[in-house]
């Protein structure tokens, strides 16, 4: 009677604790993403993107089949009232218009302003939809986190899911709207479909198949997923257990990616993955350090460029002009002083690399030793073996395909920092992960603490990582 006391007592203490634990993420994760709202929207001049107004009416083109179309005289209407809080109201039917095709940006963002209007209808038509949806993703976002990490232990995913409402980042990227933020749960959920699907056999294609569908849309977002999904889809074929699962995910990724290739070539005239502008972006990049060429880390700056030395506008819907003009000045720069370049790429890359152009991840842990941490995680997650392996391994080329390739063109910054943020939080519970092992092997040599030795039936994977 006495034992089965004891047992019913610790059956309320382990009910308890769990939830104290769920309090205390909630309550950590409500009081920074309020805060941080408060800060850049609760103000006459809430932080937006300059291509607000633009999204808003692709988002209403549509409605009337009107795909990566923008009407400009709208646009122009709702911006030149200067109110950013004001609601984004249609043009009348009857009135004029001036509809055309945008091709500075991919438009894969009208999609989500569109999926806010009708989450959130009874909200202003203006950046609070946005905003909305984004915080609903990112509950949902902690729950996934916790999922994730607590197939290895209960307790590991608690901590996770407060280590991710505690990072500065992600609570920094989700309180202002549209792009930024939408990387953090489509990077999520495509390492953690890929680590489940190895962990659950039974389930594989399922996960696959959502991932694929998951890094669909993000072509649609960015033409950074393009090599992001090419190197997913490499690391699922070299793994034998998920090798033979991975038709129908492919297909499933092509029918939803092929047509963002089809209207990109289309618009651009010749094969194209993408409109987004690349070349501009690489002349501000290399603005971003003194230089002879009087290049500066302002868009204004290579826009004016562009139109001194080739005669070239830039109207907002068709960067195609632009885009010649700044490859052809980068190249120029390129084979006048090639070394400038290269160190321009390599210091932004030490920057990034480094944290200096963000904020802090967690505020116990500076930028440096923050990536260290992770380092030692990945070694220890390659070492560990199974879906960490797996996950770690993925996690980790993503980051270096990810930070490269921007610090080639650009740089990490705040802004950017976001994919690569998630691999580094991936990498950073590995260590933790293993910390708790090491933690549990030394108890266990202990018999009166053998009930701390960790359970084998929850480390059981598939063979073949």
């Amino acid at each position: 009677m006495r034992e089965s006391g004891i047992t019913l007592g610790v059956v309320w203490l382990k009910r308890g604790l769990l939830g104290a634990a769920i309090a205390v993420i909630a309550l950590q994760w409500a009081n920074n993403r309020i805060e941080m709202v408060k800060t850049y929207q609760y103000s006459p001049t809430p932080v937006l993107p300059a291509t607000y107004y633009v999204y808003h009416s692709m988002a209403t083109g549509l409605r009337e089949g009107r795909i990566g179309q923008v009407d400009l005289l709208a646009v122009r209407a709702h911006a030149n009232k200067h109110e950013p809080w004001a609601p984004f109201e249609r043009m009348p039917r009857d009135g004029p218009h001036q509809w055309v095709s945008f091709y500075t940006l991919d438009i894969g963002y009208s999609f989500v302003v569109e999926l806010a209007r009708l989450a959130f209808p009874t909200l202003p038509d203006n950046q609070l939809r946005a905003l909305a949806l984004q915080v609903l993703f990112d509950a949902a976002l902690v729950l996934f986190v916790y999922y994730l990490f607590s197939q290895w232990h209960l307790g590991f995913g608690l901590l996770a899911a407060y280590l991710y409402a505690s990072n500065g980042v992600f609570y920094d990227l989700v309180s202002f709207p549209y792009y930024y933020y939408w990387d953090v749960p489509l990077t999520f959920f495509v390492l953690g479909a890929l680590a489940l699907a190895y962990r659950r056999p039974a389930e594989s294609t399922v996960w696959l198949t959502s991932a694929a569908l998951a890094l669909g849309f993000g072509v649609w977002l960015r033409g950074s997923w393009w090599p992001l999904s090419l190197f997913l889809c490499l690391v699922a074929a070299a793994t034998p257990a998920l090798r033979k699962n991975l038709l129908v995910p492919v297909i499933v990724f092509a029918t939803v990616a092929t047509p963002q290739v089809v209207r990109s070539s289309w618009l651009r005239g010749e094969l194209a993955f993408t409109t987004r502008a690349v070349w501009h972006v690489a002349l501000v990049g290399l603005g971003y350090y003194p230089n002879p060429y009087g290049l500066e880390a302002r868009d204004e700056v290579v826009f004016k460029l562009t139109k001194d030395k080739y005669g070239v506008e830039f109207p907002e819907e068709d960067n195609s002009a632009h885009e010649r003009a700044a490859r052809q000045e980068y190249f120029s720069i390129w084979r006048k002083d090639p070394g400038f370049v290269i160190r321009s790429s390599l210091g932004r890359l030490k920057e990034s690399v480094t944290g200096k152009t963000t904020v802090l991840s967690f505020l116990f842990l500076s930028n440096v030793a923050y990536r260290i941490l992770c380092v030692i995680g990945l070694v220890a997650m390659v070492w560990r073996g199974g879906d960490r392996r797996l996950l770690g391994i993925a996690a980790a080329g993503m980051y270096a395909i990810y930070v490269g390739l921007t610090c080639v063109f650009y740089f990490v910054g705040l802004a950017y920092d976001n994919v690569s943020q998630v691999t580094l939080f991936v990498m950073f519970m590995g260590l933790f992960d293993t910390m708790l092992y090491l933690g549990q092997r030394a108890y266990a040599r202990f018999p009166a603490l053998g009930v701390l030795a960790p359970a084998a039936s929850r480390d059981k994977v598939p063979s073949g990582a």
